[in-house]
């Protein structure tokens, strides 16, 4: 049963870049989407191709497009992001979504994702996705494993572009992310953050494992599907270089704020050194840390090698 027998409304947060020959499908399918009412909030970063012109043209016709203003250069989707969830005010709709510029959404994907929430009683879903390329090559995306006590520390919940969220949620991350005190808005990726801010105040996220989308493949994806060598390779550089250490460290801080775990506290004294013994004491918490035991393996070994 819907919220007081009325169709849900969602707000769809969409940050844009150089988006041109996938903007308009992507667009399509979410203005298809059924049984709910939408407002797409779209922030572009300063698009070089035309992208802006075309959001511009597009929402002269559709009241449920609104471009938010060009401010300045993010250089970064999480950037972008951010800038989305501090300068819309959600506070009136049911749930918030987020949506990169160049996939394409079942068309079911809002209503199915809201009616999970509702029977399940959780503060957002996430889902497996289909990744495809132009030479028609499809790849099932599947993140659905059970979720672990602290995988919120040290991944996300899946690809951003499919989160579904409550308005209390994406509210709490605003009020961190305006909190000069708090390092969220340092944490790169806005999609780890969010997680780690329903996980660390307690609250349930669900990930689905049916596909919600299809998610383009092409030479310009901030993360794509994070499959094969070239993936892999670019996963050990950024444990290797340290990225990744310290990208754990802010979400350790963010969640520590929120909670006040002492087991968070022992894990970031932890990471903070980089003497042998640390290091053993760290891998305790390996089985809880990441949901494939591939990756927690994956990541055992980067730790007792020094390379995290």
């Amino acid at each position: 049963m819907l919220i007081n027998q009325r169709r849900p409304t969602v707000a769809v947060l969409m940050a844009t870049y150089n988006g041109s020959p996938w903007i308009n499908d992507q667009i399509d399918s979410i203005l298809n989407q059924t049984s709910v009412d939408i407002t797409v909030y779209v922030s572009d970063d300063m698009s070089e191709d035309a992208t802006y012109t075309y959001l511009l043209d597009r929402a002269e016709v559709s009241s449920q497009l609104i471009i938010l203003p060009q401010k300045e250069r993010y250089g970064s989707a999480g950037k972008n992001f951010y800038r989305l969830i501090k300068d819309v005010n959600t506070t009136d709709f049911d749930y918030i979504a987020f949506a990169d510029q160049d996939d394409i959404w079942d068309q079911h994907k809002l209503i199915r994702h809201i009616k999970l929430m509702q029977d399940n009683n959780v503060c957002a879903v996430s889902s497996n996705v289909i990744a495809f390329w132009p030479d028609g090559k499809t790849k099932l995306i599947d993140k659905s494993q059970p979720q672990r006590e602290l995988d919120f520390l040290f991944e996300s919940a899946g690809p951003g572009c499919t989160f579904l969220m409550t308005s209390w949620l994406v509210s709490e991350v605003k009020k961190l992310l305006i909190d000069s005190s708090s390092v969220a808005s340092q944490v790169a990726l806005h999609d780890w953050l969010v997680y780690a801010v329903c996980r660390a105040s307690g609250k349930k996220w669900l990930i689905d494992s049916k596909p919600s989308l299809h998610y383009r493949q092409h030479d310009k994806n901030v993360v794509g599907a994070n499959s094969g060598l070239k993936a892999m390779l670019s996963r050990l550089r950024k444990v290797s270089n340290g990225w990744y250490r310290r990208e754990v460290l802010k979400v350790l801080a963010v969640s520590y704020q929120l909670s006040n775990n002492p087991k968070l506290l022992n894990i970031s004294s932890l990471l903070e050194k980089s003497d042998v013994v640390s290091r053993i004491k760290l891998l305790r918490f390996i089985p809880q840390a990441r949901r494939k035991m591939t990756d927690c393996l994956f990541l055992a070994l980067m730790i007792i090698f020094g390379l995290f």
